[in-house]
């Protein structure tokens, strides 16, 4: 990376958590049995460490390391997620707390647009990485749409060529926790009034309230965790599947632990909780 172009400052806030998601992402591109391949992880994680106060990194690998086959697990299963409704005929894809995804750059989309929603810190550091290791689209188009899901973010998207009458894929991958209940199911709100029939919406869920003992073990033992444990609010919470089914869509469920053995990498470590693929009705 040309250090006269790199980036000065990390993302901010809840975005900082993306730093960790990418640690994952190039871990797992290097293996030889990968599940995935994102070239532009690593770059994410050079930049990032260039600029994170030292007193962070500690944190980072500390969740890497409790949440590694999580993310990959993840990844894998949004990548198919998002591949699947593209062929089925959802030509937009809109990444919701897009944080340091790099689909845009990386899946073969010819015939999708993509829009990527976050603030404006998680931009500035992004596409700086992006423009730095050259980076081209393999979407259609990619967008970014500078919004904080907690404020009017249908609105910024709304200014941009997305289009509600066309199919749309909505990922919200690892963002919803971030949020209070009544901050998700505005977003998911928002999201069905901006979708067509057919549209899909993925997301994970637990029916179990309150942090990941894991997770909570980790924030006590390991300095700086907490900070990124204090950042979860709960999201939708229990009763969230339920909720979603109500506001009309039509629930699919895939449990994690079953995701392991589908890509050939059985973990006895991967939580609890499911993944919800939901489709407009």
């Amino acid at each position: 990376m040309d250090a006269s172009a790199a980036p000065t400052t990390a993302p901010a806030g809840a975005g900082v958590t993306a730093v960790a998601v990418a640690m994952a992402r190039a871990m797992e591109s290097g293996r030889a049995d990968r599940m995935f391949h994102d070239p532009y992880a690593q770059p994410f994680v050079d930049a990032a460490k260039a600029v994170l106060d030292a007193d962070e990194w500690p944190s980072l690998v500390a969740w890497v390391d409790l949440f590694y086959s999580r993310g990959v697990v993840r990844t894998r299963f949004i990548d198919d997620f998002v591949r699947d409704a593209a062929a089925a005929g959802c030509t937009q894809v809109v990444l919701l707390g897009a944080g340091l995804d790099a689909r845009a750059f990386r899946l073969a989309l010819p015939a999708a647009d993509v829009y990527e929603v976050d603030t404006p810190s998680v931009f500035a550091f992004k596409d700086q990485v992006l423009a730095d290791a050259g980076a081209q689209p393999t979407a259609r188009s990619r967008t970014a749409v500078h919004a904080d899901l907690r404020e009017d973010f249908a609105a910024r998207l709304g200014g941009t060529a997305f289009d509600p009458g066309r199919p749309t894929a909505w990922v919200a991958e690892g963002v919803l926790p971030y949020l209070t209940a009544e901050q998700a199911r505005q977003v998911i709100t928002d999201v069905g009034a901006l979708s067509a029939p057919g549209s899909r919406l993925v997301f994970e869920h637990s029916d179990k309230a309150g942090p990941d003992p894991r997770a909570a073990a980790t924030a006590l033992t390991t300095p700086g965790a907490n900070r990124i444990s204090a950042m979860v609010r709960g999201g939708l919470g229990p009763g969230g599947r339920d909720w979603v089914a109500g506001q009309g869509w039509s629930i699919g469920v895939t449990e994690r632990g079953d995701l392991g053995p589908r890509y050939g990498r059985p973990d006895d470590r991967l939580p609890g909780g499911q993944f919800i693929i939901a489709t407009r009705d």
